[in-house]
Protein backbone atom coordinates (compact mmCIF):
# COMPACT_ATOMS: atom_id res chain seq x y z
CA UNK A 1 0.00 0.00 0.00
CA UNK A 2 2.83 2.43 0.83
CA UNK A 3 4.48 1.70 -2.51
CA UNK A 4 1.27 2.43 -4.42
CA UNK A 5 0.65 5.68 -2.56
CA UNK A 6 4.28 6.69 -3.11
CA UNK A 7 3.95 5.99 -6.82
CA UNK A 8 0.73 8.00 -7.00
CA UNK A 9 2.17 10.99 -5.11
CA UNK A 10 5.42 11.04 -7.12
CA UNK A 11 3.47 10.77 -10.38
CA UNK A 12 1.28 13.70 -9.31
CA UNK A 13 4.42 15.72 -8.47
CA UNK A 14 5.96 15.03 -11.88
CA UNK A 15 2.70 15.95 -13.63
CA UNK A 16 2.31 19.06 -11.44
CA UNK A 17 5.78 20.36 -12.24
CA UNK A 18 6.15 19.11 -15.80
CA UNK A 19 2.73 19.13 -17.41
CA UNK A 20 0.18 21.17 -15.43
CA UNK A 21 1.83 24.55 -16.21
CA UNK A 22 1.22 23.86 -19.90
CA UNK A 23 -2.57 23.77 -19.36
CA UNK A 24 -3.59 26.83 -17.33
CA UNK A 25 -7.29 27.60 -16.90
CA UNK A 26 -7.90 31.37 -16.89
CA UNK A 27 -4.20 31.75 -16.14
CA UNK A 28 -4.35 29.43 -13.12
CA UNK A 29 -2.41 26.16 -12.97
CA UNK A 30 -4.34 23.22 -11.51
CA UNK A 31 -3.15 21.70 -8.26
CA UNK A 32 -2.79 17.96 -8.78
CA UNK A 33 -1.07 17.38 -5.44
CA UNK A 34 -4.01 18.90 -3.60
CA UNK A 35 -6.29 16.65 -5.66
CA UNK A 36 -4.32 13.56 -4.61
CA UNK A 37 -4.33 14.69 -0.97
CA UNK A 38 -8.12 15.18 -0.91
CA UNK A 39 -8.61 11.89 -2.78
CA UNK A 40 -6.51 10.21 -0.10
CA UNK A 41 -8.94 11.46 2.53
CA UNK A 42 -11.92 10.24 0.51
CA UNK A 43 -10.46 6.79 -0.15
CA UNK A 44 -8.64 6.15 3.11
CA UNK A 45 -10.32 8.22 5.79
CA UNK A 46 -8.90 10.96 7.98
CA UNK A 47 -5.69 9.18 9.01
CA UNK A 48 -4.66 8.27 5.48
CA UNK A 49 -5.78 11.69 4.27
CA UNK A 50 -3.54 13.40 6.82
CA UNK A 51 -0.50 11.33 5.83
CA UNK A 52 -1.02 11.71 2.09
CA UNK A 53 -1.89 15.37 2.53
CA UNK A 54 1.29 16.07 4.47
CA UNK A 55 3.46 14.32 1.87
CA UNK A 56 1.75 16.05 -1.06
CA UNK A 57 1.92 19.43 0.66
CA UNK A 58 5.57 19.09 1.57
CA UNK A 59 6.43 18.12 -2.01
CA UNK A 60 4.42 21.10 -3.28
CA UNK A 61 6.32 23.42 -0.94
CA UNK A 62 9.63 22.02 -2.17
CA UNK A 63 8.54 22.29 -5.81
CA UNK A 64 7.43 25.91 -5.36
CA UNK A 65 10.75 26.88 -3.83
CA UNK A 66 9.37 30.14 -2.47
CA UNK A 67 7.53 31.10 0.67
CA UNK A 68 7.57 29.44 4.06
CA UNK A 69 8.28 25.72 3.93
CA UNK A 70 5.39 23.73 5.37
CA UNK A 71 2.44 25.99 4.51
CA UNK A 72 1.08 23.64 1.86
CA UNK A 73 1.90 20.65 4.06
CA UNK A 74 -0.20 22.07 6.89
CA UNK A 75 -3.09 23.13 4.64
CA UNK A 76 -3.22 19.82 2.74
CA UNK A 77 -2.96 17.77 5.93
CA UNK A 78 -5.86 19.59 7.58
CA UNK A 79 -8.07 19.55 4.49
CA UNK A 80 -7.42 15.90 3.57
CA UNK A 81 -8.05 14.78 7.15
CA UNK A 82 -11.20 16.90 7.27
CA UNK A 83 -12.48 15.44 4.01
CA UNK A 84 -11.69 11.95 5.29
CA UNK A 85 -13.66 12.63 8.47
CA UNK A 86 -16.54 13.99 6.40
CA UNK A 87 -16.56 10.87 4.24
CA UNK A 88 -16.78 8.60 7.27
CA UNK A 89 -19.95 10.48 8.31
CA UNK A 90 -21.61 10.14 4.92
CA UNK A 91 -22.99 6.64 4.38
CA UNK A 92 -24.03 6.34 0.75
CA UNK A 93 -22.11 8.45 -1.71
CA UNK A 94 -22.85 8.89 -5.36
CA UNK A 95 -20.37 10.23 -7.88
CA UNK A 96 -21.75 13.79 -7.98
CA UNK A 97 -21.64 14.39 -4.20
CA UNK A 98 -18.13 12.89 -4.07
CA UNK A 99 -17.04 15.24 -6.84
CA UNK A 100 -18.57 18.10 -4.86
CA UNK A 101 -16.71 17.09 -1.71
CA UNK A 102 -13.41 16.96 -3.63
CA UNK A 103 -14.14 20.36 -5.19
CA UNK A 104 -15.08 21.89 -1.85
CA UNK A 105 -12.01 20.37 -0.18
CA UNK A 106 -9.81 21.82 -2.91
CA UNK A 107 -11.37 25.26 -2.47
CA UNK A 108 -10.91 25.12 1.31
CA UNK A 109 -7.32 23.90 0.91
CA UNK A 110 -6.50 26.77 -1.43
CA UNK A 111 -8.07 29.32 0.93
CA UNK A 112 -6.34 27.81 3.95
CA UNK A 113 -2.99 28.11 2.15
CA UNK A 114 -3.78 31.79 1.44
CA UNK A 115 -4.64 32.45 5.10
CA UNK A 116 -1.44 30.75 6.28
CA UNK A 117 0.61 32.69 3.73
CA UNK A 118 -0.87 35.96 4.96
CA UNK A 119 0.05 35.04 8.54
CA UNK A 120 3.64 34.52 7.43
CA UNK A 121 3.94 37.85 5.66
CA UNK A 122 3.01 36.89 2.12
CA UNK A 123 0.28 38.86 0.35
CA UNK A 124 -1.86 35.88 -0.52
CA UNK A 125 -5.21 37.06 0.86
CA UNK A 126 -4.91 40.44 -0.85
CA UNK A 127 -4.14 38.84 -4.23
CA UNK A 128 -6.85 40.19 -6.58
CA UNK A 129 -6.92 36.80 -8.37
CA UNK A 130 -7.51 34.77 -5.20
CA UNK A 131 -11.16 33.99 -5.93
CA UNK A 132 -10.29 32.99 -9.51
CA UNK A 133 -7.60 30.67 -8.16
CA UNK A 134 -10.01 29.14 -5.63
CA UNK A 135 -12.78 28.60 -8.19
CA UNK A 136 -10.45 27.13 -10.82
CA UNK A 137 -8.83 24.81 -8.24
CA UNK A 138 -12.27 23.60 -7.15
CA UNK A 139 -13.61 23.10 -10.68
CA UNK A 140 -10.51 21.43 -12.11
CA UNK A 141 -10.07 19.10 -9.14
CA UNK A 142 -13.79 18.33 -9.06
CA UNK A 143 -13.71 17.44 -12.75
CA UNK A 144 -10.59 15.28 -12.33
CA UNK A 145 -11.86 13.61 -9.15
CA UNK A 146 -13.36 10.46 -10.75
CA UNK A 147 -9.95 9.57 -12.19
CA UNK A 148 -8.07 10.58 -9.05
CA UNK A 149 -10.45 8.59 -6.85
CA UNK A 150 -9.92 5.47 -8.96
CA UNK A 151 -6.17 5.79 -8.46
CA UNK A 152 -6.64 6.51 -4.74
CA UNK A 153 -8.84 3.42 -4.36
CA UNK A 154 -6.13 1.41 -6.14
CA UNK A 155 -3.45 2.81 -3.83
CA UNK A 156 -5.55 2.17 -0.72
CA UNK A 157 -6.47 -1.44 -1.58
CA UNK A 158 -4.89 -3.89 0.81
CA UNK A 159 -2.86 -6.73 -0.77
CA UNK A 160 -5.18 -9.37 0.69
CA UNK A 161 -8.29 -7.78 -0.85
CA UNK A 162 -9.42 -9.27 -4.15
CA UNK A 163 -9.35 -6.98 -7.17
CA UNK A 164 -12.77 -6.47 -8.68
CA UNK A 165 -12.64 -5.13 -12.22
CA UNK A 166 -14.69 -2.01 -12.74
CA UNK A 167 -15.43 -1.50 -9.04
CA UNK A 168 -14.64 1.74 -7.27
CA UNK A 169 -14.38 1.62 -3.49
CA UNK A 170 -15.17 5.29 -2.94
Amino acid sequence: MIARWSLLVITALVLQVGMAPEFPVFGVVGNLLLLVAVSGGVAGGPDRGAIVGFCCGLLMDLARGSGALGLSALAYTLVAAGVGATMTQVLQMRRLPTMGIVAAGSAVGTLLFAVEGQLFGERTLTNPRLMTIVVVAALVNGALSPLALRFAAWAERRPEEPKVLGAVDV
